[in-house]
């Protein structure tokens, strides 16, 4: 566990070049202005949980700069979730079977599969280590009941930190339902449920203590439903995506665990009741979301990863087992040279995918190059930190920006506050589609202006040709068809320089 422990922190330090994405420089706002007063929804907008944004503002906490502060404080939760992982998986089979299911996790989360620095710092994986101690405190409700409650309440962190997760507390349920008397799962389930609604209630009076309780409910909820309403892919086309994906990106795990739920069915049906439904359900959670975005797998990650890690001791002793017969020990082997096979796919896919970020560390490619390697296009991060430059060394600590793009992470990296209440969802404000179909754009407008008149931008950064799938005209049109905003622009900017595909304007001299 040890070697595991050095490996992960060598491929922590190795990625901690790695830029912010678009999703992280959003967080990253979180993490510069929590901590000076600004409340989540209120007056920084995500529809992510609370508990999640909060734990961005973490990072205030470490030295340094924003984004390697943001690395290491994922880093070490991670380092936190293997460990306890290990344990579990110890509890579960041997002290090999912790050890297995550990480094299995780290490949499941870690894998440049699910998309290498966007999916970094995502709900699904911060989540892991509250769901590893919901796991383990509904394997131990069996024996004691009391320990439910206490599932359910890190089953309610989980929702905290991502609404879908709180599955696990259904998978629980099946659980119970199906090793204990029937007595006896009503009692556990009558307790979880409590347990579950905790977190939440304290997030409730949290926020309407601050006179922000509708603002939650509007972020965390009533935004994701006209959010489906707008994907809403085929049903069918959903699943087909999902499975396809799951197989074709993770299969290594996906053979391990399948060779360890058999394993389970043979030897130990209690363990296969509880990480059966757990894989199950979680399985279902990414499905039922729709937008199938790559870290929507990590979901999925642990219950696999457990799996995979029990399969893999399993065929290793069954390999080893003097007792078997030599017709199951040739099969044990022939599996684990195919498990081989795959692990060397999947590594040399880790080798090509973080190796320029190796490269960048040792000073052997320029962060410019680097940067441009790893995302190419006009609107790479390269732009956004040479943007977040410039605007740090024109303005005082004290200045307000408005970034009319969809780089949000710009905020965060120049330290300059957004004068806006959308940093990320600009969207909302727009003529798009998803904007149209959610009641208030008007007021969002008007809200906006209110804010530019009483905290003037002391630059205005407009994207060029960024039209996206959520809004199928780029930047500058849509400031161009938002005409109180382009008058506004007009009378108070003018335009200082380019950056890339951002138009720079500065507010005139009074």
């Amino acid at each position: 566990m040890l070697a595991l422990a050095c490996l992960v922190t060598l491929v922590a330090v190795v990625r901690g070049v790695e830029p912010l994405g678009v999703d992280q420089g959003l967080f990253a706002c979180f993490t510069r202005w929590v901590p000076r007063g600004w409340l989540p929804y209120r007056d920084l907008f995500d529809s992510k949980p609370p508990l999640f944004l909060y734990s961005y503002a973490l990072a205030s906490l470490v030295p340094g700069d924003v984004v390697h502060a943001i690395w290491a404080v994922q880093a070490a939760i991670l380092l936190a979730a293997l460990f306890v992982a290990s344990r579990l998986g110890a509890r579960v089979g041997s002290r090999w079977t912790g050890v297995a299911f550990a480094a299995a996790l780290f490949v499941g989360l870690w894998s440049p599969a699910w998309g290498g620095f966007w999916s970094r710092g995502q709900a699904e994986e911060l989540l892991v280590l509250p769901m590893l101690g919901s796991a383990w405190l509904a394997w131990g409700a069996v024996e004691r009941p009391a320990l439910a409650a206490w599932a359910g309440v890190l089953a309610g962190v989980c929702g905290l930190f991502k609404i879908p997760s709180m599955a696990i507390g259904g998978a629980w349920i099946v659980t119970w339902a199906l090793t204990v008397p029937r007595a006896g799962a009503l009692r556990r389930v009558a307790l979880l449920a409590g347990g579950a609604a905790a977190p939440w209630l304290l997030a409730f009076a949290w926020f309407g203590a601050h006179g922000a309780l509708s603002d939650l409910v509007t972020g965390a909820f009533v935004y994701h439903r006209y959010n489906v309403a707008f994907i809403a892919p085929p049903w069918l086309d959903v699943v087909e995506d999902f499975t396809a994906t799951l197989v074709g990106r993770a299969p290594l795990l996906v053979a391990a665990a399948a060779m360890g739920l058999y394993a389970m069915a043979e030897r130990d049906a209690r363990a296969l009741r509880w990480v059966a439904p757990w894989l199950a359900l979680t399985m279902l959670a990414v499905v039922l979301q729709r937008q199938l975005a790559d870290y929507h797998y990590l979901l999925a990650m642990p219950a696999l990863a457990l799996a995979a890690g029990y399969g893999v001791v399993d065929r290793v002793e069954r390999a080893r087992s003097a007792a078997a017969a030599p017709r199951a020990r040739a099969i044990a082997g022939g599996m684990l040279v195919a498990l081989a096979a795959l692990l060397v796919r999947e590594a040399t896919g880790w080798a090509r995918a973080y190796g320029p970020d190796a490269a960048a560390l040792t000073g052997a490619m320029p962060r410019d190059a680097y940067l441009r390697r790893i995302q190419p296009g006009s609107f790479s991060m390269a732009t956004e930190e040479e943007a977040a430059r410039y605007v740090r060394d024109h303005t005082a600590p004290a200045d307000g920006v408005l970034v009319w793009g969809l780089s949000p992470g710009l905020y965060a990296l120049a330290d300059r506050h957004p004068c806006t209440r959308y940093p990320f969802h600009k969207i909302l404000m727009t003529d798009a589609p998803l904007s149209r179909m959610w009641p208030g754009l008007e007021q969002r407008r008007a809200e906006l202006l209110d804010r530019l008149r009483a905290d003037p931008p002391a630059y205005v950064l407009v994207g060029r040709d960024d039209a996206n799938g959520f809004e199928p005209e780029d930047s500058r049109s849509s400031m161009t068809r938002f005409e109180p905003l382009r008058a506004l622009l007009e009378r108070d900017y003018h335009r200082e320089t380019e950056i890339g595909r951002f138009l720079v304007l500065r507010r005139n001299a009074r």
